[in-house]
């Protein structure tokens, strides 16, 4: 079990809600959940693209039919100061072999459990560049590396090989 199927059964346990299993793309490290709000009946599934070595992973949630990004690390991202003082690091992208694109980032709200520390964990973009990532990925013909630094100096490298990514956006209507 990933780690994000671990939180994902455990966020859904503590909610008392059955846990959506994730439908991978054989062969690779893409996998997608479909999803679809019980009011609106608007797409709310989700995409992910598991890092190449490790349990990190990115996933595209789908909102009012577009895709939004989030980095979800099992390594800690941000101390709890620079979450409080809203100091992020940048993000910087790099498709297949081409030139890399530096963009910011945004903290994640944090849950009311105090006990989860994902939000340090995790990071998101601003909304103007949720497309601009989500292109790098639909894209990319092997794969996207992903770089932050963080306050402490130390980089974090994440390698997310994209072989399924268009099979599985078609699974959730390209987020329409």
């Amino acid at each position: 079990m990933t780690m994000r199927q671990k939180i994902l059964a455990l966020t859904l346990c503590c909610l008392g809600v059955a846990a959506a299993a994730d439908t991978y793309i054989p062969g690779t490290r893409v996998s997608y959940r479909l999803g679809k709000d019980a009011i609106t009946d608007s797409n709310t599934s989700h995409l992910f693209v598991d890092e190449a070595t490790n349990d990190d992973y990115i996933e595209f949630f789908c909102e009012k039919g577009q895709p939004i990004f989030y980095l979800n690390s099992t390594t800690e991202i941000l101390s709890e100061e620079d979450y409080d003082d809203d100091k992020t690091p940048n993000l910087i992208f790099r498709v297949d072999s081409q030139t890399p694109k530096t963009i910011p980032t945004v903290t994640v709200n944090q849950s009311d459990d105090p006990d989860d520390y994902s939000h340090l964990s995790t990071l998101a973009v601003e909304d103007k560049n949720d497309p601009l990532i989500f292109s790098a990925f639909k894209n990319a013909s092997s794969k996207v590396a992903i770089r932050v630094t963080r306050s402490n100096g130390r980089e974090l490298t994440f390698t997310f090989p994209v072989k399924g990514f268009t099979q599985a956006l078609a699974k959730i209507n390209n987020c329409k």
